[in-house]
């Protein structure tokens, strides 16, 4: 267990040490040497739920809604839907669809949407220690309409985040306890329609919240995502105030310990 939870405490020191330096504007931007990004301040909410219906099954939900008058974004709304299989209380798989839309003034290339994807997901979850860590791989098959008199384009994208919770007082993450996250994730672009564009974006987190219930919580922070926008275009670096509601209800007869 000691050694368990050494291994949590320098992964915790690694990803707060990477997300300062992705926190860096000057960091990011040398991700594209060539051209420098633009800044822009966003408000993003966001609703998450994994309803658990039985051993094994449950439901996935999720929307987000990205709200700004000054990046060329303009606004996004995700929705995302999906099935669950708990393969344990640490292994969750999923598989869903997900509709993107994407409405601005000025499209940027590759933003004018709509989008459509199908995903598929593995999470895995350590909440034995004190510093609650969480992994989710998650492989999405996009069809996006780069222009508005384009047919839809066929992309391949992997994702890969790392999340860590640690409760602000006790040990344990119960019912009224506030809790501070860091996390970070990566989004990398593969297939024949990449055109070798492999980095496509990332998004450092960090934040507070607050664990309102067994099945809910909230949290506010501030989210960094550097953007690698297609063609000729600048890349953008979004400066977000991220709203988030969790909702993780647990419908099963016996109930287990929360989630983050």
């Amino acid at each position: 267990m000691q050694h368990s939870t050494r291994l949590t405490s320098r992964g915790l020191g690694l990803l707060a040490g990477l997300m300062l330096l992705l926190l860096h504007p000057g960091v990011a931007q040398q991700f594209a040497p060539s051209s420098s990004a633009s800044i822009r301040q966003n408000t993003w909410l966001m609703f998450l739920s994994d309803a658990r219906l039985s051993k094994r099954w449950g439901l996935h939900t999720e929307v987000q809604v990205l709200r700004t008058r000054t990046s060329e974004l303009g606004y996004q709304n995700v929705f995302r839907g999906g099935a669950n299989y708990y393969f344990s209380d640490n292994l969750l798989l999923t598989g869903g669809y997900a509709y993107s839309q994407d409405v601005a003034e000025d499209h940027y290339p590759g933003a004018s949407g709509p989008e459509h994807r199908l995903y598929q997901q593995l999470q895995l979850r350590d909440a034995k220690n004190r510093v609650q860590l969480q992994q989710r791989y998650r492989l999405e098959q996009r069809w996006v309409r780069l222009q508005p008199d384009q047919d839809f384009t066929y992309l391949n994208r992997l994702r890969y985040q790392l999340r860590l919770a640690i409760p602000l007082l006790g040990r344990e993450l119960t019912s009224g306890v506030p809790f501070a996250v860091v996390a970070d994730e990566i989004f990398l672009g593969f297939g024949q329609q990449a055109k070798g564009r492999l980095f496509q974006q990332n998004r450092a987190y960090v934040g507070i919240g607050y664990q309102i219930s067994t099945a809910s919580s909230v949290e506010i922070g501030y989210l960094n995502q550097f953007v690698q926008l297609p063609q000729d275009s600048r890349p953008e670096l979004n400066e977000n105030m991220q709203i988030s509601l969790c909702f993780h209800p647990d419908w099963r007869r016996t109930q287990p310990s929360i989630r983050p």
